[in-house]
């Protein structure tokens, strides 16, 4: 065994969800950066989010056998919501079929019940770090777990169905005071995969009906009693799914109509319109077109968002994550479509809610075997572009980059700094960007001024993130050199890198505490007030007209401080897609680990909490 002292917050130990999932800022137990592949480890957090010392004792899984890892606190903690146990690149060390139980739980010396068997998933659905739920509140198991964005063979537990198991292994009563906890559990399958190359694809013999339902959530996020009326989806037609509540309920941040297995059993390429939404018997005014998509992207269940202010319709969803082919709307763009159809007041005192809608080709899908290439973008080397300067503090304020679905160019909070509250409540913090227009090759600037982040350097004495966002397609024509970074007027030592998430767009990192190329930078004091970057672009058919020079800027200035900016995406992993999502989890998913999430690192998705 190895001890691991913690010395570092990591970013969100979340991909609880929402990817989708992404939102409250989460500090997870380890930097699992520093974990060695194959390294069980213990992710605690406590109750309020903030960082605590403690020492843990971590264990190498090196095939099947029984293992046992601790964590011992220097002062007693109250856990919070989300705690798991967690193999570093485990889907590719174990295997995508390996399965880890845990045989017992002890808190403070003493055995706790456990409250149900346990289950093995892929952390976030990401299939790189492998998960077991000890206590989180923000997921629940799934069926489509043994074939789903978990990756894993099996994780049906003994005489029953993975249904059976439970992501709150601990009492939530035996989380207070807590100053040891030793997890024991057993590995088995190590070594075993799903298929040839050691990720599981969807299972494909999945036997139907395909049954529509309505996944409605409470404002509190709390259960409710009400009956649900769903539709077997047996072809091309027109359907109704219903629900009636015993009392009347107000409708949360994430609503959906879902179609089980319905990327397995009707195909890629099919869509659902809805055509009217009925609330306490009377029709409510659709704010825009529907449009569909995969649940979390996972290729399993689809989905229609009725109200979800996580998520909006992205161009590549008509080839991307959520494998659909066509998604478009009559005489229109998805982009036109939204994802609150629902209007929000109408959310309010739903006794009754009735959706009817139409489904289209059914049977349709890519072309066997692969998935409908992603549209990239086409690059103009005689047009212009933007360039953006993009930030996270170690309190998760932030400004994402330009093209994040929930946060970017399009949002109405991408020209402020988004913040969070004692309570977790998006704010606006001070400071006026000033963005660029890149007209041909030539030097320019993008800067900050008049930021107050005061507080949010507690924990850290230096960004999470600082970033270069551009929407020049990443083709490999352009190229970004002889950056500068000043910090409130003092030059700061930088090795900036292209982001390993540059799959469409040219994004420069300068800082990102998440990959070991930028975590670490020249000093400057924080927090700071004003921040700019000076670089250079190449490659284009001309040069600006002021070559060498700054390039004409656009001005955004900041919204009102008073102006409080919509939540991001829903939990990935299915946090949201089960109806049991947090409000805590708007996450985000900025980050999860550091070889998947370089590219994370450049958005901070408040997602819905998730990990299957």
């Amino acid at each position: 065994m190895k001890k691991f002292k913690k010395l570092l917050v990591s970013a969100f130990a979340f991909a609880l969800a929402f990817s989708g999932l992404s939102a409250m800022p989460v500090q997870a137990g380890q930097d699992a950066s520093a974990l060695e592949e194959g390294t069980a480890y213990l992710n605690i957090n406590k109750s309020d989010w903030n960082d605590f010392s403690a020492e843990y004792e971590n264990v190498k899984i090196t095939g099947d056998g029984s293992y046992t890892v601790t964590m011992t606190a220097a002062e007693p903690v109250d856990m919070g919501e989300f705690n798991a146990l967690e193999v570093v690149n485990g889907e590719a060390v174990m295997g995508t079929g390996s399965v880890i139980t845990v045989d017992s739980i002890r808190i403070n010396g003493e055995d706790v019940a456990l409250q149900g068997p346990s289950y093995t998933c892929s952390a976030d659905g990401a299939g790189v770090n492998t998960r077991v739920n000890l206590y989180n509140e923000y997921n629940t198991p799934d069926e489509t777990a043994t074939a789903g964005d978990d990756k894993h063979i099996d994780h049906r537990v003994a005489e029953g169905s993975v249904m059976d198991a439970t992501a709150t292994l601990i009492d939530k009563e035996a989380r207070t005071g807590v100053s040891t906890l030793e997890v024991a559990f057993t590995v088995s399958g190590f070594g075993t995969a799903a298929a040839e190359g050691g990720t599981a694809a969807p299972a494909t013999d999945v036997e139907g009906p395909a049954v529509a339902h309505l996944s409605i959530n409470k404002s509190d996020w709390s259960a409710f009693e009400a009956e649900y009326v769903d539709a077997e989806i047996t072809g091309d037609g027109t359907y109704t799914v219903s629900m009636t509540a015993a009392e009347a309920v107000d409708m949360g941040e994430f609503n959906a109509l879902e179609v089980a297995n319905g990327e397995l059993l009707l195909g890629t390429a099919y869509t659902i319109t809805v055509d009217s939404i009925k609330i306490n018997g009377e029709e409510t005014a659709l704010q825009g077109p529907s449009y569909t998509c995969s649940a979390d992207g996972s290729g399993v269940n689809t989905r229609v968002n009725l109200y979800n202010e996580y998520n909006t319709p992205d161009e590549t969803a008509t080839a991307g994550d959520d494998k659909h082919i066509d998604h478009r709307v009559a005489e229109g763009s998805v982009m036109d479509a939204t994802a609150k159809l629902i209007a929000a007041e109408a959310r309010t005192g739903v006794t009754t809610l009735e959706v009817t809608f139409t489904v289209a080709g059914v049977g349709n899908a890519a072309a066997a075997g692969e998935e409908a290439a992603p549209e990239l973008p086409v690059l103009d080397l005689n047009g212009e572009y933007h360039a953006y300067l993009g930030l996270q503090t170690p309190a998760y304020s932030f400004r994402n980059a330009f093209d994040d679905a929930s946060y970017g160019r399009d949002s109405d909070v991408f020209n402020q700094i988004t913040g969070w509250d004692s309570a977790n409540n998006a704010i606006v913090k001070s400071g006026t960007f000033t963005d660029t227009v890149i007209a041909g090759n030539g030097t320019y600037t993008v800067s900050v001024d008049g930021m107050d982040l005061s507080g949010d350097f507690d924990s850290q004495e230096y960004f999470n993130l600082i970033f270069l966002s551009t929407d020049i397609p990443n083709t490999g024509e352009i190229t970004i050199s002889d950056m500068k970074l000043e910090v409130d007027g003092r030059d700061v030592a930088i090795a900036p890198i292209v982001s390993p998430d540059s799959v469409n767009y040219i994004n420069m990192l300068v800082q990102n505490i998440w990959n070991d190329d930028v975590k670490e930078i020249g000093y400057y004091q924080v927090p700071p007030t004003d921040m700019k970057i000076t670089f250079t672009v190449s490659g284009f058919a001309y040069d600006n007209a002021s070559a060498g020079a700054e390039a004409p800027k656009e001005e955004t200035p900041a919204a009102p401080s008073d102006a409080a900016p919509a939540p991001t995406e829903a939990p990935a992993d299915n946090a949201g897609s089960e109806g049991g999502m947090s409000p805590v989890v708007i996450v985000i998913i900025v980050v999860a680990v550091v070889a998947v999430i370089a590219a994370a690192a450049v958005v901070l998705t408040k997602k819905k909490k998730g990990g299957k």
